[in-house]
């Protein structure tokens, strides 16, 4: 038992499987004087044995007079409307609902039955998946409020200690089985790195301890460069690659610390990392729930949600602006001896009689053009974000004031020459445009 890990008082979530782990798991925080409530998930994927596990959990409970609360899962639509498979599935549902029944009971602590054994399959699937200094240093005894009390001990422990005290348990039948790849390592790999190396476990329990040390002090010189590298702009992250290079021979390392916590894998990362040292400007990568764009000299990291367009459009005419989504403002002058232009982006001019009654407000689409002011031709609305150095995130920010489906103004930066004042104008369309902070970064 994991004492220093332990809370010092309250109620204790036991997460109740009905297996020898986890029944091990309660006898024993029950034996210590602890004030358990037991939780059991019915995932309905063994049939009658998933319904077998469910009474027994019952019967224990009502002998040891602990309450007991089951949930039943679906785990084939959790599956498909997630787009995960079986085991994130089955994860992903119950601690959700350990964390829902921590709160609604008021315990400390969440206590799963994860043992010796669990933490060493865990180190060979994170080395063989391919991993760092985190992966190989296994489970937590403590992650949060999910506590490992039998984290220190082997399963062979687990078995012997109910032995002693004539406790039952269930046996999940596919443990035996050897579909999923932590049971190829527990069936197939365990039981000859055994026979090689009778001691194997505890080495690599001192290993994983080893790397824990290792951990804490690698993730303080992590914690030093994101203070460095790492900056926001509004909702915006950005890396610094002059800064990456500094790195040196680490820089591959850091990159992936720091955009693994946006959802971006290993392998990503080293995409990533190679896209800046070629000087890949605009190319794109996407996570889960984020979108990083190469930009010059920099690393852009946005929220997927933030990059999504919007194909919405608001059409208005001049006397009737205010339910816009920018602030506008509008006027009609005429073009006399006082009339004068100001340089500043953010006004637009335009020779009122060619317009039509009705503008459009929207965002960029593919196939998009318009000719700049000062050019005869015309030009791709996303060359022009390409020459101009858009973000992915800019271009999906920016605003097009449109006439008659044309492009009249990319909002804030440039006009469309066709519809720019000429000798002949003598009503003039005044567009200003007052950007909010978010839409100024």
């Amino acid at each position: 038992m994991q004492s220093r890990e332990m809370p010092a008082e309250g109620r204790l979530l036991v997460a109740l499987s009905g297996g020898a782990d986890s029944v091990a798991l309660l006898c024993v925080l029950l034996d210590l004087g602890y004030d358990c409530v037991a939780v059991h998930c019915n995932f309905h994927l063994r049939g009658d044995e998933s319904n077998r596990d469910e009474r027994f959990v019952h019967d224990l409970c009502r002998k040891r007079d602990v309450s007991c609360f089951v949930k039943h899962f679906d785990v084939s639509a959790y599956m498909q409307a997630h787009h995960v498979s079986v085991e994130m599935a089955c994860r992903e549902l119950r601690y959700r609902w350990f964390e829902e029944m921590r709160r609604e009971q008021r315990c400390a602590a969440i206590a799963v039955a994860h043992h010796l054994d669990d933490n060493v399959e865990t180190f060979f699937l994170n080395l063989f998946r391919g991993t760092g200094v985190a992966g190989l240093s296994g489970m937590r005894p403590r992650n949060g409020r999910v506590i490992r009390p039998l984290l220190c001990v082997g399963r062979h422990d687990i078995e012997r200690y109910l032995c002693e005290k004539g406790e039952d348990y269930v046996v999940d039948s596919t443990n035996s089985e050897s579909d999923y790849a932590r049971n190829k390592i527990r069936n197939k790999i365990m039981p000859v790195v055994r026979e090689c190396f009778p001691a194997a476990e505890q080495g690599i329990k001192a290993t994983m301890d080893n790397l824990s040390g290792c951990k804490a002090v690698f993730h303080q010189a992590i914690d030093a460069y994101r203070r460095r590298m790492v900056s926001k702009a509004g909702q915006c992250v950005r890396i610094d690659c002059a800064l990456l290079a500094d790195a040196a021979d680490g820089k591959s390392t850091v990159l992936h610390e720091l955009l693994m916590p946006y959802g971006f894998n290993s392998t990503q990362s080293a995409l990533i990392g190679r896209a800046v040292a070629t000087g890949r400007t605009g190319a794109v990568f996407e996570a889960l729930g984020y979108v990083a764009e190469i930009g010059r000299g920099v690393i852009l990291i946005h929220a997927r949600s933030e990059c999504a367009r919007d194909e919405s459009e608001w059409r208005f005419s001049l006397d009737r602006i205010s339910d816009l989504p920018v602030n506008l403002s509008v006027s009609v002058v005429e073009r006399n001896e006082n009339f004068s232009f100001l340089r500043d982006g953010s006004i637009a001019y335009f020779d009122e009689s060619i317009l039509t009654e009705t503008l459009t407000l929207r965002h960029w689409r593919e196939g998009d053009r318009f000719r700049p002011f000062g050019m005869r031709g015309s030009k791709k609305l996303s060359d022009y974000f390409s020459d101009h150095k858009f973000s992915r995130l800019d271009k999906e920010r920016t605003w097009l004031l449109c006439s008659g489906g044309a492009v009249i103004w990319i909002v804030g930066e440039r006009s469309d020459n066709r519809f720019c004042l000429d000798k002949t104008t003598k009503s003039v369309l005044v567009v200003n445009f007052f950007p909010t902070k978010s839409e100024s970064n």
